[in-house]
């Protein structure tokens, strides 16, 4: 039987989906702790660092878990394409006269 054209590892998109899951809830679940570490930042200079520093992890870390997301729904819909596929052509063959 010839090679296939084509190879699809399940296990390793239903790994990457199941990770990029797991990194989606982790940075979604980080809090916003600026007003809690504002008083050991110490100096008036140095806390307005630390805020606008605070904040731009916010905005990016936002934009990092929408992305995230993004791309597990790309996984997890060319996971369930390829086995959709999969079945199809499974059930194809099956129809098949045999010689």
């Amino acid at each position: 039987m010839a090679e296939p054209d084509l190879t699809v590892d399940y296990d390793f998109l239903a790994e990457s989906e199941r990770k990029l899951g797991q990194l989606h809830r982790t940075f979604k679940d980080i809090e916003n702790r600026r007003d809690d570490m504002h008083r050991h930042w110490g100096s008036d200079a140095v806390a307005k660092v630390m805020v606008d520093f605070v904040d731009n992890w916010n905005d990016y870390r936002t934009k990092l878990v929408e992305s995230i997301e993004s791309v597990g729904k790309l996984v997890a819909g060319t996971k369930k394409a390829f086995e959709d596929l999969d079945d199809e052509l499974s059930k194809r063959d099956e129809k098949k006269p045999k010689k």
